[in-house]
């Protein structure tokens, strides 16, 4: 898992669309969904509730879509401290 997964996982879950996340980030729709499928393999949970549209996340889902929401803005700003 990287920054670029993490950044993924956010924009399917502001968008609700893993096709739309996917387009922004210059990928396959099925690539994306195994990226964030990855992810909650790893944490051993689902993160998005898939049967609805748009997706929505899970409760799960929103405290990891928080945290990774606050990595990445520190992140950012830590290179625009750099």
């Amino acid at each position: 898992m990287n920054l670029r997964d993490l950044e993924l996982f956010c924009e399917v879950a502001h968008l609700g669309s893993f096709s739309k996340a996917a387009k922004a980030h210059g990928m396959s729709q099925p690539a994306a969904s195994e990226i964030v499928k990855a992810i909650e393999e790893k944490l051993g949970c689902e993160l998005l509730n898939r049967s609805v549209r748009p997706l929505e996340l899970t409760p799960e889902g929103a405290v990891y879509y928080d945290g990774c929401r606050q990595l990445l803005d520190d992140y950012r700003r830590l290179e625009d401290r750099v």
